[in-house]
């Protein structure tokens, strides 16, 4: 589905919810009905889809950007310059004017814009209307997902196999930072590329399961958590892995074993059909069997595409029915405080009849012990 069919199926509920006009704040929700993504956002950027043109509001600093890359009819710009029109708002008043039902993200419309366009306006939420649309990827997101898994797979591989006593964990997080962006800048020269990483390690610092890297320096007998998110043209694909620097100690192989049993049973599950909730529950039993399942404190998983994490989420709570086409992480954990967390994590396009997993990192401990 490209821009094109995305707009029209906007505009279709537009019609069957008698909506005049839909107003996009969501950076990545304006990329992806327009094509266009900002470096900053700290300017307002307005996207608006009308039954019939669809425009952008923009700062006069990225008007030429717009113009290059925005799939729109109109580009309506504002200035931080004397003498023009130097509010994003009036502009969208006077686009506005004499609409009365606007679609709006109500999770990202802020209450000072509502406020400005009126009472009279009468504001309807789309949210789960691009949720849905979103959840589902075409083909030419696919493929920039799986493009984007290999860059990760050879970031993790990178990092890991550099890693060594008194190596810092920024220095681990750079070394597979070079290689994705020596590779992305060989083989995708054209497409824009952004990475995140963090590598959080010994016992203390692992069992946080989100914490940023630091200069520390890893040691005999540290488990590393390695995890790594790259995007191409904003669609992002994750791989984690936990690794150790030996010898490795009886207790940390058999909780690694407990996680990487649990996420590989999660998967084997998965297909259209099953139910975000099931995938949760098949994870977490195998945890919880294990006697861990107070150490498990977060979902199994979550949706990958423009966000960092986006629906569906596979949580115990979860209704969403999962569909061919849909991008998952699977990672359950295990975090105990002052012996560490493990967790591994893969990205997952759910088929009809399994799960195609794209990240392909080896999960044995011949390669994870160094």
């Amino acid at each position: 589905m490209h821009i094109e069919s995305r707009v029209e199926k906007l505009r279709e509920y537009m019609e069957s919810e008698d909506l005049e006009a839909v107003i996009l704040m969501n950076p990545e929700n304006q990329y992806y009905f327009t094509n266009f993504y900002a470096i900053t956002y700290s300017r307002p950027i307005i996207a608006v889809v009308e039954r019939n043109a669809t425009h952008l509001i923009v700062p006069q600093l990225e008007e030429m950007h717009a113009k290059e890359e925005a799939k729109v009819n109109d580009i309506r710009t504002y200035y931080e310059t004397p003498g023009k029109v130097g509010d994003a708002i009036i502009l969208l008043k006077k686009l506005l004017e004499g609409s009365k039902r606007i679609g709006v993200e109500k999770r990202f419309l802020p209450i000072c814009l509502a406020e400005s366009l009126g009472k009279d306006i009468i504001f309807h939420g789309i949210d789960s209307l691009v949720e849905n649309m979103r959840m589902i990827k075409d083909d030419e997101e696919l493929s920039l997902i799986v493009k984007a898994a290999k860059l990760a797979d050879r970031g993790v591989k990178k990092s890991i196999e550099y890693a060594r006593e008194n190596v810092s964990e920024l220095e681990i997080d750079n070394a597979g930072n070079f290689e994705i962006l020596s590779q992305a800048s060989k083989n995708y020269p054209e497409m824009r590329n952004s990475l995140f990483s963090m590598s959080p390690s010994g016992s203390n610092r692992t069992a946080i399961p989100h914490v940023f890297s630091t200069g520390r320096k890893i040691k005999k007998g540290d488990m590393i958590i390695h995890s790594r998110q790259v995007s191409l043209n904003g669609y992002r694909a994750e791989c984690e892995r936990t690794f150790f620097l030996g010898p490795l100690k009886k207790y940390q192989e058999e909780l690694l074993e407990i996680v990487t049993e649990a996420q590989k049973k999660a998967i084997e599950k998965i297909r259209e059909g099953i139910r975000a909730s099931e995938v949760d529950r098949i994870a977490r039993e195998i945890i919880e069997e294990a006697g861990y399942g107070s150490y498990f404190p977060h979902r199994t998983g979550h949706g990958l595409g423009l966000s960092v994490h986006e629906p569906p989420y596979l949580r115990y709570d979860s209704t969403t029915i999962l569909r061919e086409g849909m991008v998952i992480t699977v990672e359950p954990g295990i975090y105990i405080p002052k012996m560490g967390g493990f967790r591994h994590s893969d990205t997952i396009i759910v088929k009809k009849y399994g799960a195609e997993v794209i990240t392909r990192t080896p999960k044995d401990l011949g390669y994870l012990v160094r």
